[in-house]
């Protein structure tokens, strides 16, 4: 360097890849993907419903019965999608809970056939 100052690591990195012509990559961590929108989710619900509510107030009282039996139908459809939601939460808690234990079963089992081999290897009296 001239004038007999000292270059770091980085400006020497960077010297020599623009002397070669390497393209440089950054090190910055990558944005993560979008996370994929669930159809129905609670927002849609609670559109739904103030919908719902909404006609019910509107509507007169010779209203079609057409309208009322597509709201009866999203409201059906709420409900499964909350049973589904729930049904699937517990099925992954359990999972969970599943492999935990068998993951201290495991652990215990090869605790005990280390400790028997140790004792067969011991000398008796």
């Amino acid at each position: 360097m001239p004038g007999g100052v000292l270059a770091t690591s980085g400006e020497v990195g960077k010297a020599s890849e623009e002397a070669w012509g390497v393209l440089t990559v950054s090190n910055k961590i990558a944005p993560a993907a979008p996370k994929r929108r669930a159809r129905g989710g609670k927002a849609s619900r609670a559109r739904r419903l103030e919908n719902f509510r909404q006609h019910k107030a509107a509507a007169p009282a010779a209203a079609p019965a057409i309208k009322w039996e597509q709201l009866a139908h999203g409201l059906l459809r709420q409900q499964r999608a909350t049973l589904r939601d729930g049904a699937r939460a517990a099925w992954v808690r359990m999972r969970a809970a599943r492999a935990k234990i068998g993951a201290a079963v495991r652990s215990a089992r090869r605790c005990r056939s280390l400790l028997a081999r140790h004792l067969e290897s011991l000398p008796t009296a």
